[in-house]
């Protein structure tokens, strides 16, 4: 029964993202075929994903560019160089003669991605949440950060393209290396605004990832789908940048040491809490990771912190139903998939009506504001 469901969850995989050749190629395979499907069992809980199953074929193939399967990802030949055919022969030879080496790495490794084109939609998020207090500046606490590639959301140049314009709007660092790219789909009179001046960032994560340490950066980018042109440049491009100002990651519950890690945040940045700073914690794709009955412990931590009169907010860009207190619109009731942009604000000690302020593409690929 627990294979059947790995190998459905493969099925899943393959028909959600026919846009992705070689992956959805592998997936279809796997969703049919016992003995590569069942490492997946090694996987923690919580974990049991296509999406670790194949950074840890990816993570192989970075290390093992000689192996069989190494010819058919972009991110070790090159886009130019792919071959033409079909890669699953020699993909499932390369997992069946290197078995025990994945099924440690599905054992002991989580997916944690860095995509940074994501923070197309935390831009247009952030200027949402921000534009009812233009003028106070922003702890930014990611939740679930990884290497904390998103908390350098101001140090990038971010453009949003829009229908019917010639040109694109710019956030961020108009000459940085690192360009993110997305289309704003939003309608009517509803557009993205201008980023917050950021004065302070942390980001929480139960396993961080070191950007001096090699390994560790191997593993961000093999999380990463080859799939997609410019992510894995990219990346690259983000960890230069931050390499050279490493945005504070703390090892930390999400739940747990949330607290404590706002006051140590706010307190460096501005000195002791003030109603003149705003704290925004946020989540992209890392919430769901959370046992669904200790999400709403998040929301309790923040309206703690609000108590005060600092203006506090949460947002979310997570799968439909896992922000808790959210309730969907009609129109996405009864969907079954997508990426929903969520906000909760506490503002002058009182929370605020809980609102839905778009969706998204989960990589960033579009944004879409109510």
């Amino acid at each position: 029964a627990e294979i059947a469901d790995v190998r459905e969850g493969f099925a899943r995989m393959a028909a959600d993202h026919p846009g992705l050749p070689l992956y959805a190629a592998i997936c279809a395979e796997v969703a049919q075929d016992d003995e590569t499907s069942s490492l997946l069992l090694a996987a923690r809980p919580g974990q049991r994903r296509p999406v670790l199953w194949l950074a840890a074929l990816h993570d192989l193939v970075l290390r093992r560019p000689d192996l069989p399967a190494a010819r058919w990802f972009a991110s070790v030949v090159g886009r130019d160089a792919l071959p033409s055919g079909d890669p699953w022969p020699e993909v499932r030879r390369t997992v069946l003669d290197h078995r025990e080496e994945l099924t440690h790495l599905i054992a002991t490794r989580s997916t944690q991605t860095n995509e940074v084109n994501r923070c197309v939609y935390l831009a247009a998020a952030l200027g949402a949440v921000c534009a009812d207090v233009p003028d106070r500046p922003v702890v930014l606490v990611e939740l679930g950060t990884s290497a904390g590639l998103l908390l350098g959301v101001d140090r990038y140049r971010i453009e949003l393209t829009s229908e019917g314009d010639d040109g694109a709007t710019v956030l961020g660092d108009p000459d940085s290396p690192v360009v993110c790219v997305g289309r704003d789909r939003t309608g009517g009179t509803a557009r993205v605004g201008p980023l917050p001046r950021i004065v302070g960032r942390l980001g929480l994560d139960l396993d961080p990832v070191d950007l001096a340490d090699p390994d560790a950066v191997r593993w961000l980018e093999a999380c990463l789908w080859p799939d997609v042109p410019g992510r894995v440049e990219r990346f690259t491009a983000a960890v230069a940048v931050a390499a050279a100002t490493p945005p504070p990651v703390q090892r930390g519950d999400m739940v747990d040491d949330l607290a404590e890690a706002i006051t140590s945040t706010v307190a460096t940045a501005v000195g002791p809490a003030s109603p003149d700073v705003h704290v925004v914690a946020f989540s992209s794709w890392a919430l769901t990771y959370v046992a669904k009955e200790r999400r709403p412990e998040i929301a309790a931590v923040l309206a703690e912190t609000a108590h005060g009169g600092m203006p506090v907010s949460w947002l979310t860009a997570e799968p439909l139903g896992c922000m808790p207190g959210l309730e969907l619109p009609p129109a996405m009731v009864g969907r079954t998939s997508g990426t929903v942009i969520g906000a909760r604000t506490w503002r002058g000690g009182h929370e605020r009506e809980p609102a839905v302020l778009g969706t998204c593409h989960e990589h960033g690929q579009w944004v879409d504001l109510t």
